[in-house]
């Protein structure tokens, strides 16, 4: 939701959370913030991209159960 999106900061570093026992997360990826949204960079394995893509953060994480969210010091 648009609170959890105002607290993101460009680098932190997102896990989708999974529900499958003994799995914290089932892919990661990072923030990122430029011109004013919010993007989710990760390593897309479907055939269509095979490279890194830059999603926005809230298309990629509507169907998602929910994110793990780590932020370097």
């Amino acid at each position: 939701n648009q609170q959890v999106m105002n607290h993101l900061k460009n680098g932190d570093y997102i896990g989708v959370y999974s529900p499958l026992d003994g799995l914290d997360v089932s892919h990661v990826g990072i923030v990122v913030r430029h011109d004013e949204q919010v993007w989710f960079r990760n390593a897309s394995s479907l055939a269509a991209n095979r490279k890194v893509v830059d999603t926005p953060f809230m298309e990629y994480m509507h169907s998602r159960p929910g994110i793990v969210v780590l932020r370097a010091e």
